[in-house]
């Protein structure tokens, strides 16, 4: 078990404060929000750091609203916040139901969005949700501070382009528009507190019963979750219905074994993928689904 020096570890009460203190570390401290993935990692052996930088005082980093054209997450917004906000059920509903899928009830009690996205698992479940939500990630540093959309922070197996004296203040995305159905399904080991073998996020939105826009994506298929042109591409421009739904479970086959190659999981999650696709799209082409309006 790794131990930590009681000077290594630093709870500043605002942000400028923990973000020259980040600065001035030499990237030898590991931001620390809700800690359900770091700190285990710590006290394995399996990350080696100086110590930690606990975000959990700052106001900044904390909250969800809607100004009128973006829903703004705070980087500390936990999966419990996400599961059970109004305007995130209302608006955006995969969202709030893979929030809902992640671990126990003490997990999304304390697990956040930021830690989701900089621990960049290939399974995030809410990692997935955003990406198909095209959602972006404001960074901070001590001095300067920029906008990058998620997938792009995402390079790897646990790794990011986030750079050791930033942090996420906030995630921010666009509601999908009015006439859309949006929906989250997961594929795990177990019914409780499994991490994702497989997940797929979707976004369609109807006009005149044609679907005009579509956004897929997949998670624990690659490095890290990913949209999906191809499958997006089979869905736009197509009434919803059984024959569309079998193309797209078809398709969804073939990315897959596309995406993982000779991997030895590739047989099964080929499978897999059938079976979640055909029950998300069933849910959003013939269910009562959720409808922004």
């Amino acid at each position: 078990m790794a131990l930590l020096k009681l000077n290594d570890f630093f709870q500043p009460d605002n942000l400028q404060a923990a973000l020259t203190i980040l600065a001035d570390s030499g990237g030898q401290l590991r931001p620390l929000a809700g800690g359900t993935d770091l700190v285990p990692a710590v006290r394995q052996g399996e990350l080696r750091i100086k110590g930690f930088l606990d975000l959990s005082q700052l106001e900044e980093l904390k909250g969800i609203k809607d100004d009128g054209r973006e829903i703004h997450l705070g980087s500390l917004t936990t999966f419990s916040q996400l599961e059970f906000s109004p305007l995130i059920q209302k608006q955006v509903p995969l969202l709030a139901e893979a929030a809902a899928s992640v671990g126990s009830p003490q997990i999304r009690n304390q697990g956040t969005v930021g830690g989701n996205i900089a621990n960049a698992s290939p399974a995030a479940d809410t990692v997935t949700a955003l990406v198909a939500l095209e959602a972006q990630a404001r960074l901070v540093a001590s001095r300067v501070a920029r906008t990058a959309p998620i997938s792009d922070l995402l390079c790897d197996v646990g790794k990011t382009t986030i750079q050791p004296v930033e942090l996420i203040q906030e995630v921010v995305f666009t509601a999908p528009p009015p006439g859309s159905k949006s929906g989250f399904i997961k594929l795990g080991r177990r019914k409780a507190l499994a991490i994702a073998r497989m997940n797929m996020a979707v976004i369609i939105t109807l006009e005149d019963g044609i679907i005009t826009r579509a956004r897929v994506a997949l998670g624990a298929v690659g490095p890290n979750p990913s949209r999906n042109l191809t499958l997006e591409g089979v869905l736009e421009g197509q009434r919803p219905s059984s024959s569309l739904l079998e193309n797209f479970v078809s398709e969804a086959e073939r990315e897959v074994a596309r995406m993982l190659g000779s991997r030895p999981s590739a047989p099964y999650k080929r499978e897999a993928v059938k079976g979640i696709a055909r029950d998300l799209l069933t849910r959003l082409f013939f269910g009562n689904g959720q409808v922004v309006t």
